[in-house]
């Protein structure tokens, strides 16, 4: 069509508009746009998937980029005072050194930046507490904790029926096992966000870190620690490894085999040693399952996130 309309020089403005209609083509088959804001700005093309690995400044940038781009806030305060933050989409190696593969996060969301508390769980579950736990452990700041899979999936559809996240669009599950590893390594290639240096690991994980024998029960000092006290990776999570396992919500089955998996926790807890506080550590365990040393996190998606498919 071009062809024929290049020779044809009697044209000009028909010419003019072809062309203006293939490079429009061309623009919307390798770019995606946002809705413009209220205020009538233009559109925005979004930033390039980040790339593994990133340096925390490059996995910071990424992050505020993304934020800009598609106008929402960087961080985010929910109706049960749960602060979530962006996490940028990417590509990365999932898995331990030896086994790793490929995987694309293509959509944004929101991540809670700590473990869901005893003080926002206890909204869902009236009184719940920590059997047998000395007091301290069953303050409002700890981690939730003796939550199933299944206890924690009906907490994330709770949730996402409150009036307060309905009308602000937000819609809550548990992170799949890429999500949550993707949002704790923060771009690193290394199996903790800090380094591999176990000299540290104190300064961002709470874990058995005397090697004894824990106690049937939390007592003395040991056990789950209060959310947000040690230092957070660069995208501003806290305890992604450590303090409690966390749910992920892959449930994988197959209906022509009739396989059924078990779902997973990931990243360690208090009564973990170091070594078993990774990106990359996971346990299987039943749906209903439950413990003083496994929790979850939840995962906040809005109605109006793209997917940068042409990235």
């Amino acid at each position: 069509m071009i062809a024929r309309v290049t020779g044809n020089l009697r044209r000009p403005r028909f010419l003019f508009q072809v062309f203006a209609a293939v490079l429009t083509l061309c623009a919307s088959a390798n770019s995606y746009a946002v809705e413009p804001a209220a205020s009538g700005q233009g559109k925005a093309a979004l930033p390039p998937l980040a790339k593994f690995p990133l340096s925390a400044e490059e996995a910071q940038r990424s992050q505020a980029e993304w934020a800009a781009a598609l106008k929402v806030a960087p961080t985010i305060t929910n109706s049960l005072n749960i602060k979530l933050t962006l996490i940028p989409p990417g590509r990365f190696s999932m898995g331990p050194n030896g086994s790793t593969y490929r995987v694309t996060i293509n959509k944004p969301f929101y991540l809670g930046t700590t473990e869901v508390t005893l003080e926002a769980y206890r909204h869902f579950k009236p009184g719940h507490e920590i059997e047998g736990a000395a007091p301290e452990f069953n303050a409002g700041d700890r981690p939730a904790a003796m939550a199933t899979w299944n206890d924690a999936v009906a907490f994330c559809r709770w949730l996402s029926e409150r009036p307060a996240e309905r009308a602000a669009g937000r819609n809550y599950r548990l992170p799949s096992e890429a999500q949550w590893e993707w949002a704790a390594r923060a771009g690193t290639a290394t199996v903790r966000y800090f380094g591999d240096k176990d000299q540290v690991q104190r300064e961002y994980f709470w874990f058995n870190h005397t090697y004894t024998q824990n106690p049937k029960q939390e007592t003395g000092g040991r056990g789950r620690q209060a959310v947000a006290q040690l230092k957070p990776n660069a995208w501003g999570l806290y305890d992604m490894l450590g303090n409690v396992w966390e749910w992920c919500s892959d449930r994988r089955s197959n209906e022509e085999t009739g396989e059924v998996w078990q779902p997973v926790m990931r990243g360690g807890s208090w009564r973990s040693g170091g070594f078993h506080c990774t990106a990359v550590a996971h346990d299987p365990a039943d749906p209903n399952v439950k413990g003083d040393h496994i929790g979850f996190r939840v995962v906040c998606t809005l109605k109006d996130f793209p997917s940068p498919s042409g990235n």
